[in-house]
């Protein structure tokens, strides 16, 4: 059974083969190792926020596809390196696509 985090990893993968870039292109232009992407996508480590909403802009990705898996299960968020006024932005977004 896959895990939302699972998920996760595996619509960032497909969204980056979509567009046709590699993992070191893609992990070139989000400024991390090839090695940190893997590991995203192998579902072995979670994005920050900041880097989730940067993969979404490089992939033309919505919240709502990045955030929420196919089954609708629980959200996976990682909000470390967020302020308090960012984390509110972030749960009042979620909030409002749920509607």
């Amino acid at each position: 059974m896959n895990t939302a985090i699972d998920l996760l990893g595996d619509t960032i993968r497909a969204a980056r083969m979509k567009k046709g870039y590699t993992q070191e292109a893609f992990a070139e232009m989000l400024d991390i190792t090839p090695v940190h992407l893997a590991n995203i996508e192998g579902s072995r480590r979670k994005p920050s926020v900041p880097l989730l909403f940067q993969m979404m802009e490089l992939l033309d990705f919505s919240v709502d596809a990045l955030v929420f898996s196919e089954d609708h299960g629980t959200p996976v968020l990682h909000l470390d390196g967020l302020n308090d006024r960012q984390i509110e932005a972030v749960i009042r977004l979620v909030e409002s696509i749920k509607m």
